[in-house]
């Protein structure tokens, strides 16, 4: 099967993961268009120690546990689950990686699970990811994935998982086994790269193709053959 890359039109609405602030010296949220006093500061601070160092009122941050979080930190430590009190799991301050995979794989979960269990063999089951794992490559850099494990009575027999390496926080790829399949730019990211808007069913719609796109390649990669 070839690798495909798409960079499909992109979507109007963010997801909270692509919600990057810019920088602001005011005292004022850090949300486009509040004019509400920032008093909550982001608590995230990176593997390096580097805080996220953002503010924002009550109503554009968001609890977890007993801290307060940016929306996008806030999805990476949900993201990690118990994995977020590891510091070699963090992302640094200004990368999406888990936020993105998480993302993906809870907006996209019904199109995306459909197909993994299209081409199931008798006695299989599938284990889906709870939380955003992060490995590293043999050259030493991260990469955040979450996905679905295939197995039957004699133990694991394929995986399938979204990825997002360290070295670009916008490509999400999708991978089979250890081999990439797929991979594109999230549309929302992409229109927002481009300064671009888009009414809400344009954004849907938007989405829904990515997710067919991400699901014919899962459809089409479990569909082939492998030894048990």
């Amino acid at each position: 099967m070839a690798l495909a890359e798409t960079m499909l039109p992109s979507g109007g609405a963010q997801d909270p993961g692509d919600a990057a602030a810019p920088s602001r010296s005011t005292a004022t949220c850090w949300e486009g268009g509040c004019s509400a006093p920032g008093f909550v500061r982001c608590d995230y601070v990176d593997g390096e120690g580097q805080p996220c160092r953002t503010r924002w009122c009550a109503g554009h941050s968001a609890a977890v546990g007993e801290r307060r979080y940016c929306r996008r930190h806030a999805t990476t430590v949900v993201a990690l689950g118990a994995k977020a009190g590891d510091p070699r799991a963090l992302p640094a301050v200004g990368h999406r990686g888990a936020s993105l995979v998480s993302w993906v794989f809870t907006e996209g979960h019904a199109a995306l699970s459909a197909a993994v269990g299209a081409n199931l063999r008798a006695g299989e089951v599938v284990f889906e990811d709870r939380a955003v794992n992060v490995s590293r490559t043999p050259e030493g850099s991260r990469r955040w994935e979450q996905g679905w494990r295939i197995g039957d009575r004699t133990g694991l027999v394929r995986k399938v998982a979204l990825r997002v390496d360290e070295c670009d926080d916008a490509m999400l790829s999708l991978v089979h086994g250890d081999r990439v399949v797929a991979r594109g730019v999230p549309p929302w990211i992409t229109r927002r790269r481009r300064g671009e808007s888009a009414p809400g069913a344009t954004d849907a719609s938007d989405r829904q193709r990515f997710y067919a796109f991400l699901a014919g390649f899962v459809r089409e990669a479990l569909s082939e053959p492998h030894e048990r």
